[in-house]
């Protein structure tokens, strides 16, 4: 299964459909990519031995809204820029979505990252939930 697919993307921003592309699964991939090595850096390998990590482990629903963010700043709407200063909107959109993307992902790693460690299908709430907290030391 994939952290999101055409029909996630169509549903956050349609008109990537209409610049004659169909099919945007191959950049939807890479962004995923981006994703599961996102997670791995900011949280597997700090708190777990890193050639145990599993992303099939994940729940895949969890990071389609990061995914598509991902997506569309980083592989589809550079594609559809024609990087010229004047009447280029994909330029503004690449970075509204890369804020998106950090916004969701830090809100996910709050919330707590689904992880089926016993690989059982289903994620125990008490023990495959790792919430990352991000207290910060004031002086």
């Amino acid at each position: 299964m994939a952290f999101a697919t055409n029909n996630n993307l169509h549903t956050y921003t349609p008109e990537v459909f209409e610049s004659g592309v169909d099919d945007w699964s191959d950049e939807l991939a890479l962004a995923e990519t981006d994703v599961v090595n996102t997670i791995r850096i900011r949280w597997w390998n700090k708190y777990e031995t890193p050639s145990q990590f599993d992303s099939s482990k994940l729940t895949d629903s969890q990071w389609t809204r990061t995914t598509v963010y991902k997506a569309l700043y980083s592989y589809i709407l550079p594609k559809l820029s024609t990087f010229r200063p004047e009447g280029d909107p994909f330029q503004t959109q690449i970075t509204f979505y890369k804020e998106r993307f950090e916004e969701e992902i830090d809100m996910q790693f709050g919330i707590g990252i689904d992880y089926d460690r016993d690989g059982d299908g289903s994620v125990d709430a008490e023990t495959e939930i790792d919430r990352l907290v991000g207290d910060r030391l004031y002086r």
